[in-house]
């Protein structure tokens, strides 16, 4: 692999490192990394070398910068791997608390002064969600018609009207959210992260998980992980999380309403099933272990959901913001 780096960049690779499940080396021009780049366009890495540049420039060292190929070329094929070589510039986030680490990210990312086209998730989460069930539902059809079928497709087929009604419900609310005047100037797009995990802020901005949206898309991320986790505990955290968020950058009622819209879509379920669907070796039932141990926890999830408001002290009734009422 290090023939190969060598081969397309204009860089001397030695040691070899690894960490966050990231592997890299050192360079003749410091760190470099390997992030996987075969589900992005050449467009869409562009944009995310040019994010990355604004925040170093604006002394944000938390994040890493994709590398120009010999061919001019952002990504490259190593052991035919789609790839991008980026370099890597503090790799542990200084110790603050998560929430104005957040905070002071999104403030800098709304002042970025283009809107990005290709990276742009802003105003299209009801498309996306849209897109996604469509592929979902040919799919289950498509299993359907497979025989036999393994344990895990029986439990797919037997447990996806459900999710598909748990997604109707998030685009609903969706929907009556965005006709919701009561937004504020933080509800402007800013730089967000694909999937924000917990971790990721302990660490630096790995370029080929930037996205632009709205900051309600890190925030319900942060705030799912806690209550999948912790259950009921987490709201202890999340208070905490937010009075941190919020010294810096307050959450409008709009925005607290995207947050709740996303934390009802069942993003974790479909994770485990796209593990499965696009795993090549079903031999273990780890995954099949996995979907329905978090299916059981579901059950929790939606009824911590049902006061979820009440848990982070925020008066509905007050504020006029709707929940649903699964029980």
């Amino acid at each position: 692999m290090k023939e190969e780096i060598e081969a397309q960049y204009d860089i001397i690779v030695g040691r070899e490192w690894n960490q966050f499940g990231v592997k890299g080396y050192e360079s003749s021009d410091g760190y470099v990394a390997l992030l996987p780049a075969h589900n992005v366009t050449d467009e869409e890495v562009f944009e995310q070398r040019s994010l990355s540049e604004y925040l170093l420039s604006n002394q944000w060292p938390y994040t890493t910068l994709p590398i120009f190929t010999k061919e001019g070329a952002l990504r490259t094929t190593i052991e035919n791997q789609e790839y991008m070589l980026v370099y890597v510039g503090e790799l542990f986030s200084k110790d603050q608390s998560h929430g104005s680490w957040l905070a002071r990210f999104h403030e800098l990312g709304q002042q970025y002064p283009y809107q990005p086209q290709h990276i742009s998730r802003y105003g299209k989460w009801k498309t996306l969600w849209e897109e996604k069930m469509d592929a979902w539902t040919a799919l289950y059809k498509q299993q359907w018609d497979i025989h036999p079928a393994s344990s895990f497709q029986r439990l797919f087929i037997e447990t996806y009207p459900y999710l598909e009604g748990v997604v109707e419900n998030a685009i609903q609310y969706l929907q009556e959210s965005e006709q919701d005047w009561r937004y504020e100037q933080y509800d402007q797009g800013t730089f967000t992260v694909q999937r924000l995990h917990p971790s990721l802020l302990d660490q630096t901005i790995w370029s080929n998980t930037i996205v632009y949206d709205h900051p309600s898309r890190d925030i319900a991320e942060w705030i799912r992980y806690q209550l999948l986790e912790k259950g009921e505990s987490g709201f202890q955290d999340i208070r905490a999380f937010m009075d941190d968020y919020e010294a810096i950058r307050p959450l409008s009622i709009f925005g607290w309403r995207l947050v709740y819209a996303r934390l009802i879509l069942p993003i974790n379920l479909f994770d485990r099933l796209d593990e499965w669907f696009n795993h090549t070796n079903h031999s273990g039932r780890t995954q099949e272990d996995q979907l329905r141990h978090e299916l059981e926890n579901q059950v929790n999830y939606e009824k911590i959901l049902h006061h979820f408001f009440e848990g982070i002290r925020l008066d509905v009734n007050k504020v006029r913001i709707p929940t649903l009422d699964w029980y």
